[in-house]
């Protein structure tokens, strides 16, 4: 699946989680192992803003590792099995 990692998003919105990572891992009911680009073997340390390459304009979050999350407006070509859990679940953290 190809997704394009957004620039200057992390910040802005604010998620009660703290982190977007463990956002991910609320909304996913997984554990962050490694990156989701299909080639890396990193760690995934943070939870990184993407849209679809398919035209949909929605925000999701996906782990990453810092490399590919700092590859900002690139497209990425992430493992199928990659849970896109969407931006606006932070309406429902802290609940």
């Amino acid at each position: 699946m190809i997704v394009k990692n957004l620039n200057g998003t992390s910040d802005s919105p604010k998620c009660p989680c703290g982190v977007w990572l463990k956002h991910w891992e609320r909304y996913s009911g997984r554990t962050a192992g490694l990156c989701a680009e299909h080639t890396c073997k990193e760690s995934a340390t943070v939870g990184a803003h993407v849209q679809k390459d398919s035209g949909d304009k929605s925000w999701y979050v996906i782990p990453l590792c810092r490399k590919h999350n700092n590859q900002f407006g690139q497209d990425l070509n992430i493992m199928d099995s990659t849970n896109l859990v969407p931006v606006t679940n932070r309406s429902k953290c802290g609940s």
